[in-house]
């Protein structure tokens, strides 16, 4: 299957509110989260099921539940999400739950029990054994549902994989490890289409700098989306992605 490779410049009105599932988001990575953010409102999930895989502390699935109250949100992590915070968006919140678990065993769900799956900066962390993901995934989505990954680094840019590798190896961080487009057409087997959006051509190794001056961040944004649209050949080569599969 090929791959739809794209770079969306307007976004869903719910994805606004769901950035504070960012966190301490870099301001030049904004658009990426709102695009990621309005994939996951693309279809109405009221009366529908929703799972993010790996998913912390809970904010985005939360944030999810917010936007639509009759849908079942579950977050699964390792270690089920926990504390004050998490105890005020379970009581606000009752379509919404976390649990303990292992995105590699969707055992407990049955078949086709899910509309959308999602994670957040998850995949890179899973790419050890894309394919028992993409099974298990598979098997727990209903025929048109959804697999969403927000904000993960690609590594076909060699510039921008040479600055990555200098930070992982300065902030000791062993378990990060960039993705290609070859990855995700094996993933893409399981399903029946596939789109790629691209983002930070000239933002990433500007990073540094524009994140601390608001007006240069939105600058190279806006170069950025016009080099996308301009040479479409440019799109493999951005620092960061969100993939969306349907089943």
């Amino acid at each position: 299957m090929s791959l739809k490779l794209t770079h969306p410049d307007s976004f869903d009105p719910r994805a606004e509110s769901m950035m504070q599932g960012v966190g301490g988001f870099p301001p030049s990575d904004r658009p990426l989260f709102l695009a990621g953010y309005s994939e996951l409102c693309r279809i109405d999930l009221s009366g529908k099921r929703a799972l993010e895989i790996c998913g912390g502390f809970g904010k985005l699935a939360a944030s999810l539940a917010e936007n639509f109250p009759q849908a079942e949100v579950i977050g699964l992590d390792l270690y089920a999400a926990s504390g004050p915070e998490v105890e005020a968006y379970l009581q606000r919140l009752p379509g919404l739950s976390f649990v303990a678990g292992d995105a590699f065993n969707l055992s407990g769900y049955e078949a086709e029990s899910f509309d959308l799956v999602w994670g957040q900066a998850a995949l890179h962390h899973l790419s050890h054994d894309l394919t028992r993901l993409t099974e298990q995934v598979s098997r727990v989505l209903k025929p048109g549902g959804r697999f969403v990954f927000i904000f993960e680094p690609m590594g076909h840019n060699l510039a921008v994989a040479a600055i990555r590798a200098v930070r992982m190896a300065q902030g000791e961080l062993g378990d990060e490890s960039n993705l290609y487009l070859s990855q995700f057409e094996k993933m893409a087997n399981e399903f029946s289409s596939c789109e790629v959006q691209m983002f930070n051509l000239l933002g990433y190794p500007m990073k540094g700098v524009s994140d601390r001056f608001r007006p240069l961040s939105e600058a190279v944004q806006k170069i950025d989306s016009w080099l996308f649209q301009s040479f479409p050949k440019l799109l493999r080569y951005g620092a960061n992605c969100n993939v969306i599969f349907t089943k």
